[in-house]
């Protein structure tokens, strides 16, 4: 690994490569010169200062949400797809502060009463009324604690096609005690988990303005892998590389584990 650290003037043409997993990797170029490795000291980036600075500050949390969640979504082996609902008889289900805290604490109280660790990542959404509901992803909670819906449920008809099709949902009836409504559903590879965690990115934190005044635009339980940086350093000369995404500030591209191992001997 290439290490550099205690730069005090400009570097260009700086690259960095995250690994997700062992099949995921980002690399990154930045288009401009940076000052300690650091990419919010950019000298000489072009900005558009029509813009007001709360837009742009939103812009930058949303951005940053989207980059951890995603981490977190494929560095992490999940078991369960989920998405958690109130029920207005049981719960408030317009206070998420409340519900979050709430939720925290059924889940250490889970974790001392049965001896597991259940980790989560779970994104907040707005019903069209104002009321909350959440999806997400979770592990470590044993499949024998949970029961499968059937077709003689009272369930949503959504939920009765899934099953029809021979997809198998699951209730965790400590969950729906408490607070409503909820599905589970396995994960089955890692694709499936990427696919569902990017739609969920997309369809909710763009949307949700009222999150600014939340804070927090996903949560995320203690202990899970995120990306580690395996490379990085300067590129001298030509690199031949599709980038997928680009802005004013840097070029991107993801990697299979061997095209990794091919750019990595081109750097």
């Amino acid at each position: 690994m290439v290490k550099i650290k205690g730069y005090s003037k400009l570097i260009s043409n700086y690259y960095s490569i995250k690994k997700y997993n062992d099949d995921l990797y980002k690399f990154t170029f930045h288009k401009y010169p940076i000052r300690n490795l650091e990419f919010e000291k950019i000298n000489n980036v072009p900005m558009n200062r029509s813009r007001d600075v709360n837009d742009e500050k939103l812009d930058n949390h949303i951005a940053r949400a989207k980059t951890k969640i995603f981490e977190y979504a494929v560095c992490n082996e999940f078991d369960y797809f989920t998405t958690l609902t109130l029920n207005e008889k049981k719960y408030d289900r317009y206070n998420l502060g409340k519900f979050i805290k709430d939720l925290g604490q059924m889940i250490r109280n889970y974790r001392r009463d049965f001896k597991v660790d259940i980790q989560y990542l779970l994104i907040p959404e707005l019903h069209q009324d104002g009321a909350w509901h959440m999806h997400g992803l979770l592990k470590g909670l044993p499949i024998e604690h949970l029961e499968l819906f059937t077709l003689e449920d009272n369930i949503p008809y959504k939920i009765k096609k899934m099953i029809k099709d021979g997809r198998k949902i699951y209730n965790w009836c400590k969950y729906a005690d408490k607070f409503g409504w909820c599905t589970l559903e396995q994960v089955i590879n890692q694709e499936a988990v990427t696919k569902y965690i990017t739609k969920y990115i997309r369809k909710s934190l763009n949307s949700d303005l009222k999150r600014e005044k939340e804070k927090k635009l996903y949560y995320v339980s203690r202990g899970l892998k995120s990306a580690v940086k395996v490379k990085e350093g300067t590129i001298n000369g030509q690199l031949t590389v599709p980038y997928e995404y680009e802005n004013d500030y840097v070029k991107t591209k993801m990697l299979n584990g061997l095209e990794y191992l091919r750019l990595e001997n081109q750097l």
